[in-house]
């Protein structure tokens, strides 16, 4: 499994980079006190990690509908469908960080 996971990642970069992106935010803000800045960092990383898990549902997806798996399908479809929401409430709470906004200056990603 683990390595079917890191061949995924590989072979589409777009998921490697968004894991990278988790790991280096999530360590940053490990060492950082609470803050603007520690907010934004934190929105970025929650960002990456849905960025990387619907790359990765997709990508299972994708290989459902080659083997013609109908389970498949509607399993990873869901998940796809369910984080793509997830990323795009994230997508919205990085911009409002950035911002500055007001409805979102006591909303964390990590708490």
């Amino acid at each position: 499994m683990l390595d079917r996971l890191l061949a995924s990642m590989l072979e589409h970069p777009v998921i490697a980079t968004a894991a990278t992106v988790v790991v280096l935010g999530w360590l940053v803000v490990s060492f950082l006190a609470p803050g603007k800045q520690r907010r934004k960092i934190e929105w970025i990383a929650a960002t990456g990690l849905y960025v990387a898990l619907l790359g990765f549902f997709v990508n299972a997806v994708r290989r459902a509908i080659a083997t013609d798996s109908e389970a498949g399908m509607i399993a990873f479809g869901m998940l796809a469908f369910l984080f793509g929401c997830g990323l795009v409430v994230s997508a919205v709470r990085t911009i409002q960080a950035f911002a500055g906004a007001t409805s979102s200056s006591k909303a964390s990603a990590t708490h």
